[in-house]
């Protein structure tokens, strides 16, 4: 009888070290993953760009000035007539024809028959508006993306509409402001209708690309204290986790190209930031 008993107590003190070891195991399983959140390595493509702003400019323009005192007797044009070059714009009274030297549109028209104009007044502006420019500001540190023949594209946000252009040519005289200098870059639009100069415009230029590229999210990437980068993973025993340390190429922000250390599939742990109370709080959840 007193065998029975100790048997007995041997078989429930066995099944109380089991209950408590399944309870750690599922303990420390709920606190894991509470502590990390798990992100997956991709397949796909990225592509990166430098940024710029700037406005619309026309090249061409033609400013009538009036070269003495006199009368006007005729009036040829109206405002926003399209005018070719060698076209009369107006006569004076003492016989002399202003022509314009530019194809392009009647911007400005600032006399009417019968006024009395002096020298150096402004009587009239054309512009080719079909032969636009973009000037963007460009810091010192992105003026490689400037080299002439560099694919521009351009977005117009008061048309919301988008144009390509080519880069011709960087102003190389920059001007410093606060802790940078800015240089001014010029992009020949192609193509591009209803834009008028004066218009605000943000452009991109293409920095670089990466095709069937391994992607993490950057939030999943850390850095040691030499400034190495690393991801947080499981090791070989799928308990443990361990840095392995990673190779950054291209990021947009969002994602980053990992050119070493992770493969397509990989699981990455990050750390879900939380108070060691919230973690405490969501275990006993996870436990109800």
């Amino acid at each position: 009888m007193k065998k029975k008993k100790s048997r007995l107590k041997w078989v429930v003190l066995l099944v109380i070290v089991a209950v408590i070891g399944l309870w750690f195991f599922g303990l420390r399983r709920t606190s894991e993953s509470v502590a990390y959140t798990q992100m997956t390595a991709q397949q796909g493509d990225l592509t990166t760009y430098y940024n710029f702003d700037g406005t619309v400019h026309a090249k061409r323009i033609q400013t009538v000035t009036a070269q003495a005192e006199d009368t006007v007797k005729t009036v040829y044009v109206n405002q926003n007539d399209p005018v070719k070059k060698g076209d009369r714009l107006y006569r004076t009274q003492n016989g002399t024809t202003v022509e314009a030297q530019i194809d392009g549109e009647v911007t400005g028209l600032y006399i009417s028959e019968g006024d009395v104009i002096t020298a150096g007044e402004k009587t009239a502006e054309i512009i080719d508006l079909d032969d636009l420019q973009v000037q963007l500001s460009v810091d010192e540190y992105d003026v490689a993306a400037m080299t002439p023949g560099n694919a521009v594209e351009v977005y117009v946000p008061a048309r919301g509409l988008t144009f390509s252009g080519t880069v011709t040519a960087l102003d190389k005289n920059g001007t410093a402001s606060g802790d940078l200098s800015y240089y001014t870059a010029y992009v020949d639009l192609t193509q591009a209708q209803d834009i008028y100069p004066g218009m605000q415009v943000s452009a991109k230029v293409l920095r670089s690309q990466a095709l069937g590229a391994t992607l993490l999210k950057t939030d999943a990437i850390q850095f040691d204290e030499y400034n190495k980068p690393y991801v947080l993973m499981h090791g070989a025993d799928g308990k443990q986790v361990q840095q392995v340390s990673i190779e950054v190429g291209a990021s947009d922000g969002v994602y980053s190209e990992i050119t070493s250390g992770l493969r397509p599939g990989d699981t990455v742990l990050v750390q879900s930031g939380l108070s060691l109370a919230q973690i405490m709080e969501q275990m006993r959840e996870a436990s109800k």
